[in-house]
């Protein structure tokens, strides 16, 4: 199985970048890569309107739109995801497998989410709690997760 992740945002500190290092390195010997691709993040104006925040995210996630193929299966977290255990996110990944996509794209947004046209594109929507956590701390998560499955 291939998987990626496709992010806005760099991981800062280095505690995270090195578990997820490892993790990534761990999925590549047993032949499970796990490929994570940073985007740019966007600094937020400090007036943003409600109605240009959409335009902000399509911006911000513009190249990201262009990663993803037909043969994707796309996994949007989100905090308006669904909430799954591991045994069922295992279950969903074997069967688009067997479905015939390529590989498993899971994308995490910046600090203001994913564009709808993300969304709309997604397989399913993905979320691990209806709290708030650092990014850095759920890329962690999400590599650990992908790890398990």
């Amino acid at each position: 199985m291939y998987t990626r992740i496709l992010c806005v945002g760099k991981i800062k500190d280095s505690y995270y970048r090195e578990i997820i290092a490892e993790i990534c390195r761990k999925q590549k010997r047993i032949g499970n890569p796990l490929e994570i691709i940073e985007f740019p993040d966007q600094k937020i104006p400090d007036h943003l309107k409600e109605n240009n925040r959409e335009s902000f995210l399509q911006k911000e996630c513009e190249k990201m739109w262009t990663k993803l193929t037909g043969k994707d299966y796309v996994i949007a977290l989100c905090i308006e995801g669904k909430e799954l255990t591991t045994d069922q996110h295992r279950k969903l990944v074997k069967q688009a497998m067997e479905n015939g996509y390529d590989r498993i794209t899971y994308i995490i947004g910046g600090s203001l989410g994913l564009p709808e046209q993300i969304k709309k594109r997604a397989d399913l929507k993905l979320s691990f709690s209806r709290m708030t956590f650092p990014h850095q701390m759920m890329r962690m998560v999400l590599c650990e997760e992908i790890a398990n499955l």
